[in-house]
């Protein structure tokens, strides 16, 4: 069985994370310039999965969660998730916000709370996400992170 790594995304991954997200609905906004904040599950050099942050200080959006139709429900989003966690952990981040239209229930599971979009200010408001790619009607949730340092 083959292994999927998980590591941080490289420019030259960004058309296969484009395409990725598109298949799946979700915005590419903003991706290119967070790039750097982007994790990639990696399967024989393509990428079979993704998950963002763009990070804002303390405040973090987590962004553009997916994997493959054929690589779902064998923990890969998971794995993905709890990398970025312990990522931005070690970059700072106490508080990580997010929007959904499809994954409320999977993020509640992780113990993300809903919260009044209107109730967020500061520059994380200015993320493409809030400023148009992402639906007013979309979800909005938050989670506090424990930073054990």
């Amino acid at each position: 069985m083959s292994r999927h790594a998980i590591r941080r995304a490289r420019r030259s991954d960004f058309t296969q994370i484009a395409q990725l997200l598109e298949s799946d609905a979700l915005p590419l906004d903003g991706v290119a310039h967070h790039l750097d904040n982007f994790l990639v599950a990696d399967l024989d050099g393509k990428v079979v999965g993704t998950i963002g942050l763009e990070i804002y200080g303390e405040n973090a959006l987590l962004r553009s969660a997916v994997v493959t139709p054929s690589s779902r429900n064998r923990g890969l989003g998971t794995l993905l998730y709890n990398a970025l966690l312990d990522d931005a952990k070690k970059r700072g981040v106490n508080r990580l916000v997010l929007l959904t239209n499809t994954a409320e229930e999977y993020f509640r599971r992780k113990g993300f709370v809903r919260i009044d979009r209107a109730s967020l200010t500061g520059p994380l408001t200015t993320s493409a996400e809030f400023t148009g790619a992402c639906p007013l009607s979309a979800v909005c949730m938050e989670l506090t992170l424990q930073n054990e340092h």
